[in-house]
C-alpha cells in the first residue's frame, strides 16, 4: 500500500494511460518490436516504446485511477498486493484494487473481457469474495483501525445474470458495471471534491454510521395529506445521512428516480458564497426513508406540555444516523455548497422540511412542481421521467408518452440488442438522445395516435390493442412487441450492412429518427396490404419485413453521391424529415406500392424546376418591391426622404465598403447606397412608415394600404398583415442555400401570390 502524494501522482498519470511505455536500448528495441511493441521516439542512445495494455490490466488500471479521483489517497502501490485472509501458510488472496479512506475501505475484484460476454457465470468469483471477506477485513483492521469495509465486483463487457446479481445483493457485494462506473465518472465531474458524499451513500446505503442516533429539536405539521417535520441541522451531517436519486440506472432499484446531476459550473461559486458570510434562507425538501430495519425507524416525541393553538407540534426529532437515508428532494445544490465550506459545514444549520417514508412517485411530483419555474429539466430526462409520471394517467395521450419511455428504456437495456447501453437515459450520458427515438416512435405508427380522450390514427396498424379496456396490460404487452420488433430491425441491418456505414446513417441521433420511422411506415404498409395481421408474432413479421430492409440495406452501400451530401451536411428543422423521406424513397422507388403519408409531397419539392421557379419569384419580388419603397418614400418626404432611413443608408454604405473596399477602382461616390439594400431593410423601412401619411392629405397612407397582404388566415393586426414579408425573407435564404432545405408547392404558391399582389396590374 502506498499513501505518498508524489508516489500515488506519478501512478495514477501512468495508469491512466491506455498503453505501456518503456525507454529501452536500440538492441532491446528490436527484440521489443517483435513482441508487438512500436517505437514512439528514438532519441540518442534510446528508444521509447509503447504497446497497448491487455485487457484485464489496463481494467485493474481503470478502475484504481477512478478512486485516485475520487479523493482516496491510501491505494494498493502496485497488481501484487497480497492480503492475509486465514491462518493457514497460504492463505493469502491477491487483490486488485484496495482504496483506504477516512471512513470506510474498499476492496475491488476486476473481471474484464475483450468481448462482449453474456454466459459468463460468477458464482465461483462471488463466493471466493464470500470465502475471504471476514479474513481480509480483519487484516485491514488491524492496520487501518476499525473502519467500514466494502467488497465490489468490477467488471467490463460482462453482461451478469440475474442470479448473480441477486447474490451479490445477498452478500453485501456492489456490482460496479459499465453502467456504475459511467455514473461515478458524472459524480467525478459534477462533485468534484463532494463526491464521496454520495459514493459512499451509495455504497452503503441504510447501513448505520454510528450507534448514535441524532437528536433535533421539530415542529410536526401536515401539509397535502402528509405530515412533515420542520427543523433545522447541521450540513456535515446531512451530507452524510443525504441521497441524491439521480436519474440513472444504477439507481434504478429506488425508482422513480428523477434529480439531476449538479451543475459543476454552479457550486463552486454557491461555496464562495458561503465563505464569504452568505446564506440561503429557504428550506431543503427531504424525504427520510425508514423502510429497513427497527433500528432505521424515526421517532417524534412531543413537548410535555399539550396545550397548542396551533395543529402544529413542537417536540424531538431522533434520526437514525445513516447512510443514505434522506433523499434530498430539492437543494443538493445549496447542501453540496456546503461540503468544501469550512468551517461553515459544522457550525452553520440550514432548514429542513422533512417527509417520512413518502413513496418515489410522490417526491417525483414534488421535484417537478418545484422545477416547473425555475431551472429547465433537460428533455432527456424529462423523456425518461414520462414512464413514471403517466403511465396510469387518466389521459390517453399522456399514457402513450409513458408507453414511448418505457419501449425506449427497454431497448437500451436488453442486452441482446446493438442498441444496448447505447442510449442516453436520465442521467446516464451515452451515444445516442432520447429524444430521436421519442420522435421516431410518435411518427412511426407503432403505436396509435390520441387525443386526450380518443385514439386519433393508425389504430389498425399499430401494436397497441386499443380495445383492451386494462390499460396496464396493453401497455405492458405493447411495450414488448414493439421493443423486440425494433431490436430485431437494428439487429438485422447491423448484420448486413458495413459497419462504419451502419455508425454513421443508422447509430446517429438523425438516423435514429429516421431508421424508427421507416421501419414503422413499412410495417404500416406490410399490415395495409394484408401481408401481416396486426398482432402478427414477431417471426412471422420480420420474415416480411426483410426484403424492405435489404432494398435499404442496398441503398446505403450505394449511396448516390447527391444523396450522400445531402444527408451529410443538411442542417435546421427539416434534416430530419430530409433523412426519412429519403430512407423511404429508396424503397419506393423499388416498389412504387410503398407510398407512405408524406412522401409524395416531399418528393414533389425536391423537383428542380419548382426550386428554380421559387429563385425567379424571389428575385422579381425584391426588384419590384424595392423600387417600389424607395418611390413611396420619396412621394411621402420628397427631397428629405433619406434622412427618414439614414440608419439603413448608413448600413448600406457600410456593406458597399466591405465588399468592394479592396478593389484598386473602388470609388464610394460612384456607388448608390440603394445598390446595397436588402429585404430586412425594406421590411424596417415598411414597419417604420406603416401609418405615414403625407402633411396635406392625410388619407394618403401608402404602406399600410400597398403592403397589407393576405397570406394567412388571421389577418388583423399590423404583424398578421406584414408575415408575407417575414416569409419572403425565410424563403429566400432558402434559394439560396443550395444545400438547405427545399421549398414546398404550396410555398412557392405562396411566392406567386406576393408576386401577383405587388406586381402592376
Amino acid at each position: 500500500m502506498c499513501s505518498d502524494f508524489k508516489i500515488l501522482a506519478a501512478k495514477y498519470k501512468l495508469r491512466r494511460k491506455t498503453h505501456e511505455e518503456r525507454s529501452v536500448s536500440f538492441n532491446e528495441a528490436e527484440v521489443l518490436k517483435e513482441q508487438g511493441w512500436t517505437e514512439l521516439v528514438a532519441k540518442k542512445t534510446k528508444v521509447r516504446l509503447q504497446k497497448k495494455k491487455e485487457v484485464g490490466p489496463a481494467f485493474e488500471d481503470k478502475i484504481w485511477a477512478m478512486f485516485y479521483d475520487l479523493g482516496f489517497r491510501c491505494l494498493n502501490r502496485d497488481e501484487h498486493l497480497v492480503i492475509k485472509w486465514g491462518e493457514g501458510e497460504g492463505d493469502h488472496k491477491q487483490v486488485d484494487v484496495v482504496a483506504v479512506g477516512d471512513d470506510a475501505i474498499f476492496v475491488v475484484e476486476c473481471k474484464a473481457a475483450s468481448k462482449i460476454s453474456t454466459t459468463t457465470s460468477f458464482k465461483a468469483v462471488i463466493d471466493g469474495i464470500e470465502l475471504h471477506k471476514e479474513g481480509i477485513i480483519k487484516s485491514l483492521r488491524q492496520i487501518y483501525g476499525d473502519k467500514k469495509v466494502k467488497f465490489i465486483l468490477a467488471t467490463d463487457n460482462y453482461r451478469v445474470g440475474t442470479e448473480d446479481t441477486k447474490r451479490m445483493e445477498e452478500k453485501k457485494i456492489f456490482h460496479l458495471n459499465e453502467n456504475a462506473y459511467r455514473y461515478f465518472q458524472g459524480l467525478i465531474k459534477s462533485y468534484k471534491s463532494c463526491v464521496n458524499y454520495q459514493f459512499h451513500g451509495l455504497m452503503f446505503k441504510n447501513e448505520l454510521i454510528s450507534g448514535q442516533r441524532v437528536r433535533i429539536p421539530a415542529l410536526k405539521g401536515k401539509m397535502g395529506g402528509f405530515e412533515y417535520y420542520m427543523l433545522s441541522m447541521e450540513p456535515e451531517t446531512l451530507l452524510k445521512m443525504g441521497f441524491v436519486l439521480h436519474r440513472t440506472k444504477v439507481n434504478d432499484s429506488m425508482a422513480p428516480t428523477y434529480q439531476r446531476l449538479l451543475s459543476a459550473k454552479r457550486l463552486p461559486k454557491i461555496t464562495e458564497f458561503i465563505k464569504a458570510g452568505g446564506y440561503f434562507p429557504n428550506s431543503l425538501i427531504v424525504n427520510f426513508d425508514t423502510t429497513g430495519s427497527s433500528k432505521m425507524k424515526i421517532q417524534f416525541a412531543p413537548a410535555s406540555h399539550t396545550s397548542y393553538d396551533s395543529n402544529s407540534k413542537i417536540g424531538m426529532l431522533s434520526i437514525p444516523n445513516a447512510y443514505g437515508i434522506a433523499y434530498i428532494i430539492d437543494g443538493q445544490h445549496r447542501l453540496y455548497g456546503y461540503a468544501d465550506a469550512d468551517p461553515y459545514k459544522y457550525t452553520n444549520t440550514i432548514p429542513v422540511v422533512a417527509f417520512i417514508n413518502m413513496e418515489s412517485r410522490e417526491q417525483l411530483q414534488i421535484f417537478m412542481d418545484i422545477n416547473e419555474n425555475q431551472k429547465a429539466v433537460s428533455k432527456n430526462l424529462r423523456l425518461d421521467l414520462e414512464e413514471d409520471i403517466n403511465w396510469d394517467s387518466k389521459q390517453i395521450d399522456s399514457r402513450l408518452k409513458a408507453l414511448r419511455s418505457s419501449i425506449i428504456k427497454a431497448l437500451s437495456a436488453d442486452s441482446a440488442s446493438v442498441l444496448s447501453n447505447k442510449i442516453s437515459v436520465g442521467e446516464d450520458t451515452s451515444d445516442l438522445n432520447f429524444t430521436p427515438f421519442d420522435n421516431g416512435l410518435l411518427q412511426s405508427s407503432l403505436l396509435p395516435r390520441a387525443s386526450k380522450q380518443t385514439y386519433t390514427r393508425d389504430t389498425d396498424v399499430c401494436m397497441y390493442n386499443t380495445q383492451n379496456l386494462d390499460h396496464d396490460k396493453a401497455m405492458i404487452e405493447c411495450k414488448k412487441r414493439v421493443a423486440n420488433f425494433i431490436r430485431e430491425c437494428y439487429n438485422y441491418v447491423h448484420g448486413e450492412l458495413d459497419e462504419k456505414l451502419f455508425k454513421e446513417f443508422i447509430m446517429c441521433n438523425r438516423g435514429t429518427y429516421a431508421f424508427v420511422a421507416l421501419i414503422g411506415s413499412i410495417n404500416k404498409h406490410l399490415v395495409t396490404k394484408g401481408a401481416i395481421e396486426q398482432f402478427t408474432s414477431l417471426e412471422k413479421r420480420m420474415d416480411a419485413m426483410h426484403p424492405y430492409l435489404d432494398i435499404f440495406v442496398n441503398y446505403l452501400s450505394n449511396l448516390p453521391a447527391v444523396d450522400e451530401n445531402e444527408l451529410r451536411f443538411i442542417r435546421g428543422q427539416q434534416a430530419e424529415r430530409t433523412w426519412l423521406c429519403r430512407f423511404q424513397n429508396s424503397i419506393h422507388k423499388i416498389d412504387p406500392e410503398y407510398n407512405p403519408d408524406g412522401l409524395e409531397t416531399w418528393l414533389k419539392t425536391q423537383d428542380a424546376g419548382l426550386q428554380q421557379k421559387a429563385k425567379e419569384f424571389t428575385e422579381k419580388i425584391f426588384i419590384i418591391l424595392k423600387a417600389n419603397v424607395l418611390n413611396r418614400l420619396q412621394e411621402l418626404y420628397e427631397n428629405s426622404w433619406e434622412d427618414n432611413v439614414n440608419d439603413i443608408k448608413k448600413s448600406c454604405l457600410t456593406r458597399l465598403i466591405q465588399l468592394h473596399g479592396d478593389d484598386d477602382d473602388f470609388d464610394l461616390q460612384t456607388l448608390e447606397w440603394t445598390d446595397a439594400i436588402d429585404l430586412s431593410d425594406l421590411k424596417s423601412i415598411i414597419e417604420k412608415n406603416w401609418t405615414a401619411t403625407k402633411a396635406e392629405d392625410s388619407s394618403f397612407v401608402p404602406f399600410k394600404k400597398d403592403y397589407a397582404i393576405k397570406v394567412n388566415d388571421v389577418f388583423g393586426t399590423k404583424a398578421e398583415k406584414l408575415a408575407w414579408i417575414n416569409d419572403l425573407i425565410k424563403f429566400k435564404k432558402m434559394v439560396d442555400d443550395p444545400k438547405g432545405n427545399k421549398l414546398s408547392p404550396q410555398q412557392v404558391d405562396e411566392l406567386e401570390f406576393i408576386y401577383s399582389s405587388l406586381s402592376p396590374a
